[in-house]
């Protein structure tokens, strides 16, 4: 064999360089790859395979109401989304934030269209029942559009209609409107287990007209639920929104509670060191009621007990004679 003297070091540090360049290019393209076809949530896989049936685009509001006839006709009992009454129908706040996520991930583009970026399928990603909903939504109403799909979930689903700003449905048409209750009524909600839209539609449902926050400091790691994004949520219903802070307990309090003799020791101190000292805070409950007539006290806890809106409700009714109903 013939002797080759070894190449020099820095012709081989320039050759792994470039090796090393290609992998992570190719590992870059992997993971971006990745991040595209398999999104965080499983309703977001959802989502994009409703695109993906049809054609890999839609009209926003187009995708809300066939998003909505898939959850609606074949997954009523376990719905990846619920809707509430809105503009233009039916709508999910949910859906809404998700696409939004999606779109800020760079997994589709959400313009005038929704629309996916890649090819992939996801509707292989899915369970079996679901890709059969999403492709029985899709060929027995995939024809129709605009206008006349509207027309005919409001035809269909009136509920959906009662917050409408289109003419397609007169309001003496829809029986929801005519039966909704509208005399005085006090709620307390909690949010706790709830979807967004699943909270909303216990407020519309209850006719309710105002929403009084008393918790202390109105933030919540789940969607829909910190002050913000709640009372845009609310107002677009028409339904007001007011923070009272100086009614709600601080978080450092609630700790280290374990039973309902724990939570009780706490409502008691509450009531006597702070709740009763704050006259101004509930003139303003008695004021809306009056003025309003249906409202909801509302804060995390899906058990009233295990909440201090309880205590709340109790003085509502000993001072100004307001009684409580729990939602």
């Amino acid at each position: 064999m013939k002797y080759r003297p070894p190449r020099p070091l820095e012709e081989i540090d320039k050759d792994i360089n470039v090796v090393e360049k290609k992998i992570l290019d190719m590992l870059g393209e992997v993971i971006e790859m990745d991040e595209v076809k398999t999104p965080k949530y499983y309703r977001q896989k959802f989502l994009l395979a409703l695109l993906q049936v049809f054609s890999g685009k839609l009209k926003r509001t187009e995708f809300q109401k066939y998003l909505f006839l898939s959850q609606q006709e074949y997954r009523k009992i376990s719905p990846e989304y619920y809707f509430v009454p809105y503009k233009f129908g039916p709508f999910s706040f949910q859906a809404y934030a998700d696409i939004r996520r999606m779109d800020d991930l760079g997994i589709i583009i959400n313009q005038d269209l929704i629309q996916t970026k890649t090819d992939s399928n996801y509707l292989a990603l899915l369970k079996k029942s679901d890709r059969n909903a999403i492709t029985a939504t899709y060929s027995k109403y995939g024809d129709i559009k605009g206008n006349k799909l509207i027309k005919f979930i409001y035809s269909k689903y009136p509920y959906y209609a009662i917050k409408s700003e289109l003419s397609i449905m007169q309001p003496g048409e829809n029986p929801y409107l005519s039966g909704m209750a509208k005399g005085s009524a006090c709620f307390s909600l909690g949010y706790e287990g709830l979807t967004i839209d699943q909270y909303l539609n216990r407020i519309i449902q209850n006719n309710v007209r105002v929403v009084i926050d008393v918790r202390k400091n109105p933030v919540s790691m789940k969607y829909g639920f910190s002050k913000k994004t709640l009372t845009n949520a609310l107002d677009n219903l028409k339904i007001g929104y007011i923070n009272l802070p100086e009614l709600g307990i601080h978080s450092e309090f609630r700790r280290h509670l374990k039973t309902y003799d724990d939570y009780e020791a706490l409502f008691n101190e509450y009531e006597k060191n702070i709740l009763r000292y704050q006259n101004d805070a509930l003139e303003i409950i008695a004021d809306e009621y009056k003025k309003h007539k249906r409202i909801a006290l509302t804060c995390f806890e899906k058990d009233y007990r295990y909440c201090h809106r309880s205590r709340i409700c109790s003085l509502l009714k000993n001072r100004f004679d307001i009684k409580t109903g729990h939602l």
